[in-house]
């Protein structure tokens, strides 16, 4: 596998750009870094399924393969195996799209529809760690419900990962109480919140990027005032969205854009 073209005549092509094959970009497929071994990886049932009888390619396509953690690399079919499509690694690409930001989304839990939502909009729009939470107005599906809907939102991300050609697969946590998505590490916190008045973006979205930014949406029936006292009791700024009444995946994904426009990769 090599850094450099095969020919020895120029630098690694980026991850996304047309596939010296032909045919526009080559298709981007996900694999466990610890699945990548010995110049080669084995891909799991799902992916090769997918490659096989969805996308119908066989042995001598080129494909990318993303580790999830910054790793993209161009590879070939080498067989189709039992235990899966075997791929042969070629080269590793440079990911390109990428936020130099380190955001952070907590989205009290809402209806399933509308927070499967959220995590592929904020997969798509470069965010890179999500937090589940409950809270006096969230829906409170039972334990074993929870843990079922963890992996499918897990799933929903890698597949948001592949097609939006992002190089870093977003951490999702488990549900946790609402108190304890209040205690994380970044410089800036922002809470929206409804019934708040004073607090301007324009303010709060200014000044040097900082190293990271945890924001928090609301579950469908915002926030009570205790809920908010508690917010900024821990740091947090209360901020406004605008005086309409947002739904869960509206209010996510405009603070998402609005973030990553003062911070991040949309300036």
């Amino acid at each position: 596998m090599k850094k450099d073209d095969p020919s020895g005549t120029g630098p690694a092509r980026a991850a996304g750009a047309a596939s010296p094959s032909g045919g526009g970009a080559a298709r981007r497929f996900f694999a466990d870094p610890e699945c990548f071994r010995d110049g080669g990886v084995v891909l799991d049932p799902e992916e090769s399924r997918h490659l096989t009888r969805v996308l119908r390619l066989g042995q001598g396509h080129r494909v990318e393969v993303c580790d999830g953690c910054g790793r993209v690399v161009e590879a070939r079919v080498e067989r189709v195996a039992p235990e899966g499509v075997v791929l042969t690694l070629e080269r590793e690409l440079e990911p390109v799209v990428e936020s130099p930001l380190y955001l952070t989304l907590a989205v009290g839990l809402a209806k399933t529809e509308a927070l499967e939502t959220v995590i592929r909009q904020a997969t798509e729009m470069g965010v890179r760690r999500i937090e589940p939470f409950l809270s006096a107005f969230s829906a409170r599906p039972a334990s074993p419900r929870l843990a079922q809907r963890l992996e499918r939102w897990r799933r929903l991300a890698r597949e948001s990962l592949k097609s939006c050609q992002r190089a870093f697969l977003p951490e999702i946590a488990p549900a946790a109480p609402f108190a304890r998505i209040l205690e994380g590490p970044e410089e800036v916190k922002l809470l929206c919140w409804e019934e708040e008045r004073v607090g301007g973006l324009s303010l709060s979205l200014c000044g040097p990027r900082p190293h990271g930014v945890r924001v928090v949406v609301g579950p469908e029936g915002g926030f009570p005032p205790e809920e908010a006292a508690m917010a900024q009791e821990q740091g947090f700024r209360l901020v406004s969205l605008g005086p309409r009444r947002l739904k869960v995946e509206t209010a996510a994904l405009t603070i998402i854009v609005l973030i990553q426009h003062a911070w991040g990769d949309l300036a």
